[in-house]
This record gives C-alpha cells, structure tokens and sequence, in this order.
C-alpha cells in the first residue's frame, strides 16, 4: 500500500522540538523535510532542517528561504532526526532554488 500523505523532501511542516538540551532548536517551529521520499514514505522518521525568523546574521551553514512568502532562516548546523509524531501540519514547500540553497548548507555542515 502506498501512502501518500506522509512529508516530502522540500517540504515545510511544524516540528516539535522540544524537550530540548542545550542549544537545541526548542519549541515548535517550521522545518524543511531533508530525508528522501523513500524513507519518509516507510520509516517512523526523518530528517530536518529547522528554520527561524531571525535573519540577521547568516552563517555558512545557513541559508535564507521563503515560506508563504515569509523569509527565513535554514539552520543546517541543527539537523535532526525526528519521529513523526513530532510533525504534525504542512506548512507549504520550498521552491527549486531554496531546496538546492538548502541542500547547499546541509552539505557544508556535513563536509560532504
């Protein structure tokens, strides 16, 4: 059976994030889906890209997106691996250029 409603990679859903340690990412906010569509299909978790309102400063592992035309800002130095249970509503998707942005990041955080 075919699922079709679980999140896809370039996605944006609300993550919860808590509990949290640390310098953690905390609370609930929006996260792109990261993980390939295979996995997130089948397994209980994936991966994710935490994002933040404040845009300020930008370091290299980070990138500026739009979200339903709001800038802000993937953290890929907070990468996570996050059951589904922690993700509950899609928020929209990334446009072509933003995921390839935040593809971008991710790689450097990664060294890959």
């Amino acid at each position: 059976m075919v699922k079709s409603n679980f999140p896809k990679r370039g996605e944006v859903w609300w993550v919860c994030f808590d509990p949290s340690i640390g310098t953690e990412m905390k609370k609930t906010r929006p996260a792109i889906v990261m993980s390939n569509d295979s996995a997130n299909e089948f397994l209980e978790r994936i991966q994710v890209v935490p994002l933040t309102s404040n845009t300020a400063r930008v370091y290299p592992s980070e990138a500026l997106v739009t979200v339903q035309g709001k800038k802000s800002k993937a953290a890929a130095d907070q990468v996570a691996t996050v059951s589904k249970k922690r993700v509950y509503k899609k928020i929209g998707s990334l446009n072509a250029r933003d995921l390839a942005e935040a593809e971008y990041v991710l790689k450097i955080q990664l060294g890959l």
